[in-house]
């Protein structure tokens, strides 16, 4: 039997700390991670709605701890396609510009929308045919990528975490639609919705899984997720180097079970992560004692119908 993943654990300190916190009880495996330049990719659902979307705290929080390593990165990005009228529209709305002088380091802030550099791949068609998807170049060059993630429940992948958000917000704005299975959102369907992107999601992990994870807890998103303004008092915060590992323990935190789930029932089968319980060290606070069951999305059973035979050629091996 192979090594347990290890999950640092944070419940009821304030955000900025939680996050620094979480990675600090997984120190050695995240500066092992660590080079020159490191990228940080938040999750900004949307411009205007700050529950959905990455606190400018938590990025504070992973900054502190990335200065605090014994060989700090000397470039940091801060990186993401966000949901916006116009480019940078997230960045100002929530306040990310201070950040940039507030380290002895250089901080870059990208929008990917701007850039010009894409690597493609295929992802499958509910028909059963496949379609190029791009991603961006300077994600998948990056040595040293961190999925800084909010905890909260979705709508065809039961909830949102630190693995999704690494890979949807690096796509071409107008590919994403294709991880759904369809070539346009009118006609995408439950539950072929849900079977065709957790099984898109496994596929670009092998390219796009984030050397690091954060999942920021502090105030949780349930119900109809994963935008709306159901917050939960959560105050929880998970990292680890395994991302599924992440994932699961969060998972867990919000009231499911992870291997019921497509996304980590996959991921493990193709070695991409450990999404069993039994097997996550998780240090710092008892897993049991954060336990907060989420209000799940309306469509949650139709998500549990993920399961697609037909498409099971299409997995990594």
């Amino acid at each position: 039997m192979g090594a347990k993943a290890r999950v640092g654990l944070v419940h009821g300190a304030d955000r900025r700390s939680g996050v620094y916190q979480a990675l600090d009880l997984v120190r050695a495996d995240v500066e092992a991670k660590l080079h020159r330049q490191a990228l940080i990719k938040p999750n900004l659902l949307s411009s205007t709605n700050q529950l959905a979307s990455t606190h400018a705290d938590a990025i504070r929080g992973v900054l502190d701890f990335l200065m605090s390593a014994a060989h700090p990165p000397d470039e940091v990005i801060i990186a993401e396609g966000a949901n916006e009228k116009y480019s940078g529209e997230a960045f100002t709305n929530f306040a990310y510009a201070p950040i940039l002088s507030e380290y002895d380091i250089p901080i870059r802030l990208v929008d990917l929308h701007q850039e010009t550099e894409w690597v493609e791949t295929t992802a499958v068609l509910t028909d059963g045919g496949e379609i190029d998807v791009r991603m961006s170049k300077l994600v998948l060059d990056c040595p040293c990528t961190i999925s800084l993630a909010i905890a909260k429940t979705h709508d065809t992948c039961v909830v949102t975490l630190a693995l999704k958000n690494m890979i949807m917000g690096v796509l071409h704005k107008a590919d994403r639609v294709y991880m759904h299975g369809v070539r346009s959102h009118a006609e995408r369907r439950m539950p072929a919705d849900s079977q065709a992107v957790n099984i898109n999601l496994i596929r670009l992990a092998r390219y796009l899984a984030p050397d690091i994870a954060v999942i920021d807890g502090t105030r949780g998103l349930q119900g109809n997720g994963p935008g709306g303004d159901n917050a939960v008092d959560f105050r929880t915060v998970a990292a680890s180097t395994d991302v599924i590992a992440a994932d699961a323990v969060m998972t867990k935190a919000m009231g499911f079970e992870p291997l019921a789930l497509a996304i980590p029932t996959y991921a493990q089968a193709a070695g991409l992560g450990i999404a069993d319980l039994d097997q996550i060290d998780v240090i710092g606070a008892h897993l049991a004692e954060v336990i907060t069951p989420f209000l799940p999305h309306e469509k949650t059973a139709q998500q549990m119908e993920w399961a697609a035979p037909q498409f099971a050629r299409y997995l990594p091996a």
